[in-house]
């Protein structure tokens, strides 16, 4: 809806206004010295059981956020009026058109692909691979068991899982380094380009290695999926691709974040620690309460035939998250959902629900299980190093920064760290300043098009009162009149705060989560925006 010809409102009209929300915790970019789970969770279980927010969704758009067991429940079974495709922006990045798969498939289509993979994940075949998991997790814990201390995340939370995942999927070792930049590009970076980059990146490695089991199929994952086929025919490059990416990103981050919440909590609450030592067979049920209790993944959806959340309308096109870190902890559906209890053998969706339950959940689950009983049998009562701050990546993936431990005699680190929260905005920018009347903005933004590339769009900017409109599709991009073109993607900021961006004073992106500036548009609009900043 517009409130002038061109200028979009901050909210769409069926969009209730006390359910909008500036202030969603858990935007990508923002990093907590605060436990996430015991501050910020509880607090948003206080408010309505559906929210608005303004930034959540990848690229600091607006997404629906429901709180309730129930209502996500509901959400992974209703596939006539939400959809799954295209909830990340990794294809349209890099102007390809695959889909994750099978997570991002809708039925009918994703039965088949789901028929196809399920045979890869069965709690037997799991089993089959148990040496190799414990093996991957003694060697990565007789690296740092002897010397008292280890920050976990990078000698055990990271390297394990992906020795596993390398092994099923027949990636070097020797590669992990690169591999891990790769994910943070794709998963933690605050700048889209970088994520494209990473995107490009790890799509032609997989490209390469697609054509390379062509010629010489072996006997691991990608392997399997040059070969297998379906309704009679083998799977397509688009098939391939969405395929294979979506087992590299989800074997490289969500497992690690995982296991770092489980250990953290074992080092914060010494009692369970002391339990799951004394009696070792309790540490199943302990990981599926944990699971629960610490669900740290959030995913979306797409409507794609109006219809009532919550009572509440939601229309064609509005992104809902599916933020299981709010559904395992609902107070509705759970006695003391803040508390872990070992003894609960809870029925959570951390793995999420329905058709589009976690293919992978049993190799996560053994390898919970199997880093938990090794690091117990291997490592005294470990705790917290003092005097170290726990810095938390937010977003939809809540990931811990680091996990300073200590054991023994030790109370501290010998190689003590200095994380600190990040600070999101931008170094200062090297030169002069750019003042602060219009015509100093628009002066800047003439000399700045003139020395860019096309970016194939155009974008209406309205800062206070001036409309200016920018016009990405001509070589070089160049201002346009308000009458000449129709906007691709709308732009509102106060004067004031636009001036202290392009001065370096704020990020872009910062100011996005701030509500400064309020971008309208698709995730490669935004990308035309920051090339600007």
């Amino acid at each position: 809806m517009s409130d002038t010809a061109g200028v979009i409102a901050d909210t769409p009209a069926h969009v209730p206004e006390h359910l909008v929300r500036e202030d969603y915790p858990f935007i990508m970019g923002a990093q907590t010295s605060r436990n996430p789970f015991s501050t910020m969770v509880p607090a948003l279980h206080e408010g309505p059981g559906l929210i608005y927010s303004t930034n959540f969704y990848p690229g600091f758009q607006p997404a629906w956020v429901p709180r309730r067991l129930e209502t996500l429940q509901a959400l992974y079974m209703d596939t006539d009026h939400f959809s799954s495709e295209a909830f990340s922006p990794f294809p349209t990045l890099i102007g390809e058109t695959w889909n994750l798969v099978p997570v991002e498939i809708d039925p009918p289509a994703h039965a088949v692909y789901r028929t196809l993979l399920n045979p890869l994940f069965t709690p037997g075949r799991m089993r089959k691979l148990e040496d190799k998991v414990r093996d991957a997790a003694r060697e990565a814990i007789a690296a740092f068991k002897d010397s008292g201390e280890c920050e976990f995340m990078g000698h055990f939370a990271f390297q394990f899982p992906i020795v596993v995942f390398l092994d099923l999927m027949g990636l070097p070792h020797d590669r992990m380094a690169q591999f891990m930049e790769w994910e943070f590009m794709l998963l933690h970076s605050l700048d889209i380009e970088e994520v494209a980059k990473g995107t490009r990146l790890v799509v032609d490695y997989l490209r390469a290695e697609i054509e390379d089991r062509r010629a010489k199929p072996t006997d691991d994952l990608i392997s399997f999926a040059v070969t297998a086929t379906i309704e009679g025919r083998k799977l397509n490059d688009d098939e391939l691709i969405g395929l294979c990416f979506n087992l590299f990103i989800g074997g490289l981050d969500t497992v690690s974040t995982n296991i770092a919440w489980q250990i953290r909590h074992l080092a914060e609450h010494p009692q369970d620690q002391r339990r799951l030592r004394e009696d070792p067979t309790l540490i199943p049920a302990a990981v599926e309460e944990m699971y629960r209790r610490y669900a740290a993944v959030t995913t979306f959806r797409t409507c794609v035939k109006q219809t009532e959340l919550d009572g509440v309308t939601i229309m064609p096109g509005d992104k809902i998250a599916m933020p299981t870190t709010l559904a395992n902890t609902d107070p509705g559906a759970w006695d003391r959902p803040f508390d872990v209890d070992f003894d609960r053998t809870p029925r959570h969706i951390t793995f999420a629900y329905g058709i589009h339950r976690c293919i992978g959940a049993p190799l996560a689950r053994r390898e919970s299980v199997i880093a938990i009983e090794e690091l117990l049998a291997a490592v005294p009562e470990f705790r917290i190093a003092e005097g170290e701050e726990l810095i938390t990546e937010l977003g939809p993936i809540l990931q811990p920064k680091n996990l300073p431990l200590v054991w023994g005699d030790r109370r501290t680190r010998l190689t003590a760290a200095t994380a600190k929260p990040q600070d999101v905005a931008a170094a200062q920018l090297q030169g002069e300043r750019i003042g602060s009347s219009i015509e100093d903005v628009l002066a800047f933004l003439a000399a700045k098009l003139s020395t860019m590339e096309p970016f194939g769009k155009v974008i209406e900017m309205r800062l206070d009162d001036h409309q200016i409109f920018l016009d990405g599709t001509v070589n070089p991009p160049a201002l346009a009149g308000s009458d000449e073109k129709n906007a691709d993607v709308s732009v509102r900021a106060g004067l004031k705060n636009f001036v202290a961006i392009l001065n370096k004073e704020m990020s872009p992106q910062m100011a996005m989560i701030k509500g400064k500036i309020k971008v309208r548009g698709d995730i490669m609009s935004v990308m035309a925006l920051t090339k600007l900043l």
